[in-house]
């Protein structure tokens, strides 16, 4: 991508309204290739589980909100096991809205539980 281009200026306002997630702008073919995008891409590595979740960025209109949107969406898995480990992360995410479960996991119904919460998460994602 054109670090010149609006939607790089779009994406740097974006990396000035999350301060907590570091940004990187890129037009190199070979950092590109060595990723898998495409350009106009946007790459979220997620620390939290090595997920990645890409936003193409062409053929939209794609500004600094929905950007941001975007991030605070998805730089947690949807549904997070709450421990000592997991806290920090989840107190710490920039998301204004948390549904919690709390469940054995020594029921039986507990897996059958998480499948449903998971459907749910989801389902809802952006939603609620």
């Amino acid at each position: 991508q054109d670090p010149q281009s609006p939607e790089a200026d779009q994406f740097r306002l974006a990396d000035g309204q999350i301060p907590e997630v570091p940004f990187g702008l890129s037009s190199s073919a070979a950092v590109l290739s060595h990723y898998g995008a495409s350009a106009n891409t946007v790459a979220l590595f997620r620390r939290v589980d090595s997920d990645r979740r890409d936003l193409d960025m062409n053929n939209r209109d794609i500004d600094a909100k929905k950007l941001t949107r975007f991030v605070r969406m998805n730089e947690l898995r949807l549904v997070t096991e709450y421990n000592p480990v997991t806290s920090i992360g989840v107190m710490q995410s920039s998301l204004q809205f948390n549904l919690l479960l709390i469940t054995d996991k020594m029921s039986p119904k507990h897996p059958e539980r998480m499948r449903k919460f998971r459907t749910a998460a989801e389902l809802y994602k952006g939603k609620v």
